[in-house]
């Protein structure tokens, strides 16, 4: 088994698990629901998409801001314990240029699990196109034995895990 894989079932061993939760409420979907090829492709680690009609992200863990990218609708967050996650709102939105996205946090910032990290405006991105996905992948998950995606069709914000993590 390759570390750090996306799973279908836990692993015959391992030592822990621990649940990351979802960043938003919605409709979950594996990550080859979206047309971003580098998602997909697994360049960015595993995860999972949530259909999220909701326009608040919040922090699924206590962590710290690493990287925030404004035209990309994209934030990069640090686990206490190491984990390094990527949260990023819609497919395409590169071409916006960062209109109706409201960063709660900066680089730097530290924060409680349930804070608001930022904020978009899904009527004007709908109206723009852009379809009201959020991803959330986990950036070095190699340092684990897998990741198993929820199995729930829709999960509730900083309440439902949508990850699963093994060591």
């Amino acid at each position: 088994m390759k570390k750090g894989q996306l799973l279908s079932s836990p692993p015959d061993t391992f030592r822990k698990s621990f649940d990351i939760a979802s960043p938003v409420s919605g409709q979950v979907q594996p990550l080859n629901a979206i047309d971003g090829t580098l998602y997909t492709q697994g360049y960015f680690g595993p995860g999972a998409v949530i259909n999220a009609p909701s326009s608040s992200i919040k922090a699924p863990f206590n962590g710290i801001c690493t990287h925030v990218t404004p035209l990309d609708y994209a934030i990069e967050i640090k686990s206490s314990v190491g984990l390094k996650c990527l949260i990023k709102f819609g497919e395409s939105t590169q071409h916006l240029h960062g209109a109706q996205f409201n960063c709660h946090v900066k680089r730097g910032s530290t924060f409680k699990a349930g804070a608001v990290l930022f904020t978009v405006n899904t009527g004007w991105l709908k109206q723009q196109g852009v379809n009201n996905v959020c991803i959330m992948t986990l950036l070095n998950a190699n340092a684990l034995l897998g990741v198993m995606p929820t199995t729930r069709k829709y999960v509730e914000a900083v309440e439902d895990p949508l990850l699963t993590l093994f060591v």
